[in-house]
């Protein structure tokens, strides 16, 4: 015959040994401060010191890619229209039109009539508008446009070039860009803008 021994009060004797009788909480005994190479978010505001931000700036400048003649800006217009990539076949065009306001080409192969989101994310702030494919001179092959104006998401792509941090821009289904920021872009949208 089997003799089955009440469990009850053995699982009350063990909960009651496990809540402890010093009424300290566990949790506080065992805090220790975050180790050095923990990295802090570099873009925090409104805190007094972010953890380690200076390391964190200095690890996310580290990841940018080499600045090669390949990835610099060239102006032309007198200064109202900025390329970044080989010269005669840029790959990302900024300009300053009377008409449209700012203008933003991102010149890769685009489906005729195709439609999407221009994404803008650096220096803590970020920024999206349309774009749609737009037809390259007289053959046919597309390539995308986004036509800002002057407004608020104008105002809100330039505050993503307002630092010294690089651009990341994307249109879904596309290879992203990482595009550095360079003083005569930023005078180049500020005047665009009016300020």
């Amino acid at each position: 015959m089997i003799k089955y021994l009440p469990v009850a009060p053995f699982v009350a004797a063990l909960l009651m040994a496990s809540c402890g009788g010093g009424g300290s909480d566990p949790v506080a005994d065992n805090v220790m401060a975050p180790p050095d190479s923990m990295l802090g978010d570099a873009s925090a505001t409104g805190l007094a010191d972010p953890a380690n931000s200076g390391r964190a700036e200095a690890a996310r400048q580290a990841a940018l890619p080499p600045s090669t003649d390949e990835m610099k800006w060239r102006y032309a217009d007198g200064g109202r229209t900025a390329m970044l990539g080989p010269p005669g076949s840029p790959t990302f065009v900024i300009s300053c039109s009377d008409g449209r306001g700012l203008v933003f080409e991102r010149r890769i192969p685009a489906q005729a009539g195709g439609t999407g989101t221009l994404s803008f994310t650096g220096n803590g702030n970020a920024a999206s508008l349309p774009i749609a494919a737009v037809r390259t001179g007289s053959d046919l092959e597309s390539h995308w446009r986004a036509d800002a104006g002057r407004g608020d998401m104008a105002r809100d792509v330039a505050r993503t070039f307002g630092g010294g941090g690089a651009v990341h821009v994307s249109i879904g289904g596309t290879p992203p860009l990482v595009v550095p920021t360079a003083a005569p872009v930023k005078k180049l949208l500020a005047d665009c803008l009016g300020g």
